[in-house]
């Protein structure tokens, strides 16, 4: 019997991990720069050709200072909150109320 238990248990902690990993966002990547062309256009007739800018392209670099203990802290505090909601779901579908006998019945 411990073991079945102990099984529902494991299958049910599963699936809520599960659950949660497909609950969460999937990460997006966009360009810096949009990629157009930044030099404006005049159509109208008769009008001055606009001279063509030279495009400036920023530079971001970013140093490696090591660890950062507050990155660190957060993703901790999440894993244990994914862990804590995961055993208390597991917890909650596994546990059966127990009927407790009266005096009468004894």
């Amino acid at each position: 019997m411990l073991r079945h238990t102990h099984h529902r248990r494991l299958l049910a902690a599963v699936a809520t991990a599960a659950a949660l990993a497909a609950a969460a966002p999937a990460a997006t990547a966009m360009p810096i720069d949009g990629g157009g062309s930044a030099m404006p256009r005049d159509d109208s007739v008769g009008a001055t050709p606009v001279p063509e800018t030279e495009r400036v392209r920023v530079v971001r670099v970013q140093v490696d200072e090591g660890l950062d203990w507050t990155d660190a802290g957060i993703g901790a505090a999440g894993m244990l909150a994914l862990v804590l909601v995961g055993y208390g779901g597991a917890h909650a579908l596994t546990t059966v109320p127990r009927r407790e006998r009266s005096a009468a019945h004894s």
